[in-house]
C-alpha cells in the first residue's frame, strides 16, 4: 500500500493522543483495523494494544452474545429457562420466552455468526502478534494469554449452545468457509489446550486497576467449567482451589457492594462505552411502565426466595404498574449518572459454586454443602443440613445458584445442562423439548457449507 506508512503514523498519533487524553472511554480502540496494513499493526505496542481492546469491544457490543442488552445470552436464557416472564411484544424475544426456536431465528443465527466474525479476528490477532519481531517476548506472552482466553470463551459458549461445531485456529477464508462441525468432547479438549496456555502466559495481576483486561483467575473459572463439562472434577476442584488460595477476592458482606466497580467479589468486569453510561442492565431491567420489550422477575424464581433472604430484600425492587405488583431484578440501580456501577462477568461466589458442585461429583458431599453454606451464610440463611440426599442437593443447588446468579451470562441454562436437569423447565414452560438442550445451526449456515448438515436433532 503506498500510504501504509503515512496511515500508521497518522494511527499511532491517533491512539496515543487518546489514551493520554480521553477521560470519558473505558476501553479504547484503534482506527479500523482495514485503513492500515495488518502487518504494520504489529510493530507498535501502541496499535497491538488497541487491536486487542477492540476484541473486548466486541464483547460487549451489540450482536455478540456476551452484551448484557435485550439480544445476549444473559437475557435470552433467562426468558428461555424461567427466571423472567415476558410481557414484551418483540417477536424475536417472545420466541425465545415460548420456546418457539426454528433454524431460522434470528438471534440464534446472529449468536453464531458474530462469534465466527470475532473468533476470526482474535485468530487474526494470534497470528499476528505470534509472527511479530517487533514486540518483546514477554510482552506477547500476556497479549497473546488474554486472546487465548477470549477464543476459549467464544467456543464454549459456542459449544453449549450449539454442541458439535466447527473449530479453526486458521485465517485462511477459503479453508474457514467449508469447515466440517467437529465433536462436542473434541471441542471441549480443544478449548482446555487454549485455556491450559493462557493460564500458562498470564498471572494474578491486572493490567487495569478495574478489572477489565483478563487475567489468570479469569482463565481459571473457565477453566474449572470446561473441566466440569468435561466430568474432570479432580481437576476442576484443584483449580478452585488455586483461584480461593490466592486471597485476591471475597465474598462483599453488604450486599449492595457486590454490583459495585470496586467490589472486592469482582473476578471479571467490563465497563460502559463511556464513564457516564448506565449499565445494559440497569437500562434493560429497570422501568416505571411496560414497554414493548419489558421483563419482570418470575413467580417460579420470586417462589425460591425466603422472606429473610438478603437477595430477596436487595436484588429484586417490588413495583407496582396498573395495580398490579411485579419484582425487578435490581442487582444494578443507576439508572443515570452512573459512577460506580460495571457490568460484572465474573465474581468469586461462582468459584465456590462450582467447587461445591465437583467435590459432589467426587461423592464429598459433606465438603460440597460446606462450600454451598460458605455463600449462604452471607445471604443471611441457615447452614444446609449434612443429611442432605444426592437428590436433595442437586435440588439444593440448583435452586441457590439460580438465587445467586439470576440473569448473569446464561447460568441457569449452564447448570440446568450440566446436571441434566433441563427437563425440568417442561414442569414450568409448556414448549419445552427435550431436544431443547441445543439450539439450531442457522439455516443459511447449511446452505452455504453443507459439511454442517445434519442439523441439531429437532430442527
Amino acid at each position: 500500500m503506498k500510504n501504509t506508512t503515512y496511515i500508521y503514523k497518522i494511527t499511532i498519533s491517533f491512539i496515543i493522543g487518546i489514551l493520554i487524553t480521553s477521560c470519558t472511554s473505558q476501553i479504547e480502540v484503534d482506527m479500523p483495523n482495514d485503513k492500515i496494513d495488518q502487518s504494520e499493526v504489529y510493530k507498535d505496542i501502541a496499535t497491538t494494544k488497541a487491536a486487542l481492546n477492540s476484541l473486548y469491544l466486541d464483547l460487549i457490543t451489540n450482536p455478540s452474545i456476551f452484551n448484557k442488552s435485550s439480544t445476549g445470552v444473559s437475557y435470552s436464557l433467562s426468558l428461555f429457562t424461567d427466571e423472567l416472564d415476558y410481557s414484551g411484544t418483540v417477536t424475536t424475544t417472545k420466541d425465545i420466552y415460548e420456546n418457539i426456536i426454528l433454524d431460522n431465528h434470528s438471534r440464534i443465527a446472529t449468536w453464531w455468526n458474530n462469534s465466527y466474525q470475532n473468533i476470526y479476528s482474535i485468530n487474526t490477532f494470534i497470528e499476528g502478534v505470534t509472527n511479530s519481531a517487533f514486540l518483546e517476548t514477554e510482552l506477547k506472552k500476556s497479549l497473546l494469554g488474554e486472546a487465548y482466553a477470549l477464543r476459549a470463551l467464544y467456543y464454549h459458549y459456542l459449544s453449549i449452545l450449539y454442541g458439535d461445531i466447527p473449530y479453526t485456529t486458521s485465517t485462511n477464508y477459503n479453508l474457514n468457509k467449508s469447515l466440517q462441525k467437529l465433536p462436542y468432547q473434541e471441542v471441549l479438549l480443544k478449548i482446555e489446550s487454549d485455556l491450559t496456555l493462557a493460564a500458562e502466559l498470564l498471572d494474578y495481576s491486572y493490567r487495569d486497576p478495574n478489572k477489565f483486561y483478563i487475567n489468570k483467575s479469569i482463565v481459571q473459572v473457565l477453566q474449572i467449567e470446561n473441566y466440569i463439562l468435561q466430568k474432570k472434577y479432580d481437576k476442576a476442584e484443584n483449580t478452585a482451589h488455586l483461584i480461593l488460595d490466592q486471597k485476591l477476592y471475597s465474598i462483599e458482606d453488604n450486599l449492595d457492594r457486590t454490583f459495585k466497580k470496586d467490589a472486592k467479589s469482582t473476578i471479571w468486569q467490563i465497563a460502559p462505552r463511556l464513564a457516564s453510561d448506565i449499565t445494559s442492565e440497569a437500562s434493560l431491567y429497570l422501568f416505571s411502565n411496560f414497554t414493548n420489550n419489558s421483563s419482570t422477575v418470575s413467580n417460579h424464581l420470586l417462589s425460591l426466595f425466603d422472606n429473610n433472604d438478603k437477595r430477596k430484600q436487595q436484588w429484586l425492587k417490588k413495583i407496582n404498574i396498573n395495580n398490579q405488583e411485579f419484582y425487578q431484578v435490581y442487582k444494578y440501580k443507576n439508572q443515570q449518572n452512573n459512577t460506580d456501577e460495571f457490568s460484572i462477568f465474573y465474581r468469586i461466589e461462582q468459584v465456590y459454586f462450582q467447587l461445591a458442585y465437583s467435590q459432589f461429583r467426587q461423592e464429598n458431599t459433606k465438603q460440597a454443602i460446606e462450600s454451598l453454606n460458605i455463600v449462604r451464610q452471607k445471604r443471611g440463611l441457615e447452614n444446609l443440613p449434612y443429611t442432605l440426599s444426592s437428590q436433595e442437593f442437586i435440588t439444593n443447588y440448583l435452586e441457590e445458584s439460580s438465587k445467586e446468579f439470576f440473569t448473569e451470562n446464561a447460568r441457569r441454562f449452564i447448570d440446568l445442562k450440566i446436571t441434566d436437569r433441563l427437563e425440568d423447565l417442561k414442569l414450568i414452560k409448556p414448549n419445552f423439548q427435550p431436544y431443547h438442550n441445543l439450539f439450531p445451526i442457522p439455516y443459511k449456515q447449511l446452505q452455504i457449507n453443507k459439511n454442517l448438515l445434519p442439523n441439531n436433532p429437532g430442527y
